[in-house]
C-alpha cells in the first residue's frame, strides 16, 4: 500500500517500525520506504527499488519482481491505518512470546535465582511497552525534522 499511495506511508510510518515486519524482505522494504520518505523522495516501485539497490539489499529484499509483485497483492491503501496497527500488535505478540518463553525456560533452571528471574521478567516487559510507547514519539520527531527540511 505505501507504494500505491503517498497518503499510506505517511499514516503508517508513526505506527510501524522496521522490525514490526517479521518477514525480513519486508523489513528492508520498510527500511528504504521511511529512508526515502525522511528525505522527502516519491515512494514507488522504481524509488524503493532504486533504494534497495543504493543500499545493496535489493536482492536480500526479494528482488524488482518481489516488490512489484507486494503491490499486486494490494487493492487500495484505503485501510492502512487499520492494517499497520494489526501489523504492530502482531509485533508485540511475538515480543511477548519470546519474552514469556525466555521466562518459562529460566524458570525451569534449579540454579536461577528467582529473584534475578522476576527482575529480568519485568525489564523484558517494560523494554516491549516502552518501545512501542516510545516509537509515537519518536516518529513525530523524526516527521517533524522530514516537514522542516522540506519547507
Amino acid at each position: 500500500a505505501f507504494m500505491i499511495d503517498k497518503d499510506a506511508v505517511t499514516n503508517a510510518i508513526e505506527i510501524l517500525r522496521e522490525d514490526s515486519f517479521y518477514d525480513e524482505r519486508h523489513q528492508l522494504i520498510f527500511k528504504a520506504i521511511r529512508k526515502l520518505f525522511e528525505h522527502t523522495q516519491p515512494v514507488d516501485i522504481l524509488t524503493v527499488t532504486e533504494e534497495l539497490r543504493k543500499m545493496g539489499r535489493l536482492e536480500e529484499a526479494g528482488g524488482p519482481f518481489y516488490i512489484t509483485s507486494l503491490t499486486n497483492r494490494v487493492a487500495s491503501a484505503a485501510h492502512v491505518e487499520h492494517h499497520a496497527r494489526i501489523v504492530s500488535q502482531k509485533f508485540i505478540q511475538r515480543e511477548l512470546i519470546r519474552v514469556s518463553t525466555r521466562i518459562v525456560h529460566d524458570a525451569y533452571e534449579d540454579t536461577t535465582d528467582v529473584f534475578e528471574l522476576l527482575d529480568d521478567a519485568e525489564k523484558g516487559l517494560f523494554n516491549i511497552a516502552d518501545q512501542n510507547l516510545r516509537t509515537s514519539y519518536n516518529e513525530l520527531e523524526g516527521l517533524l525534522t522530514a516537514t522542516i527540511k522540506e519547507i
